[in-house]
């Protein structure tokens, strides 16, 4: 959304964050989603979407990373190796809480963030273009 709330020609947009909710609110392992205002130049906000997917892109090769780990395979045939791969692929499972569920989330939000950038622009750019045909002369 375009907002002037920014001042000065800048675009605003809002972008999703997930934490760990205070007190074990929020879903079964206590994360809560928000969402956080953010605002830049127009003429940098291609600069910062290309970033955004630039992170996107290092959440995927992370993610197929964690992915390999949670088929990782005891060391050992003694009981303390088997439990700790078990948690060792808890931690990187799609499970909530671990990491390739938060990683899932991080691309989530990032996407959702891009998309938002790209719909402030767009309002931006036809807010500016109507201002520009208001101040043509008419003949």
């Amino acid at each position: 959304m375009y907002d002037a709330e920014g001042g000065g020609g800048k675009l605003s947009f809002m972008g999703d964050t997930v934490s760990k909710a205070p007190g074990g609110a929020g879903g079964a392992a206590g994360y809560v989603i928000s969402q956080t205002r953010f605002f830049v130049d127009p003429d940098e906000a291609q600069n910062l979407i290309k970033g955004l997917e630039a992170a996107v892109k290092e959440l995927q090769l992370a993610k197929r990373y964690s992915d390999d780990i949670t088929r990782t395979q005891s060391p050992g045939k003694d009981a303390y190796s088997g439990f700790a791969t078990v948690k060792i692929r808890e931690t990187a499972s799609d499970l909530e809480g671990g990491y390739g569920w938060a990683n899932q989330k991080a691309q989530e939000a990032l996407l959702k963030t891009i998309q938002n950038i790209r719909d402030a622009l767009a309002a931006y750019k036809t807010t500016e273009s109507a201002a520009e045909d208001a101040l043509k002369p008419r003949d």
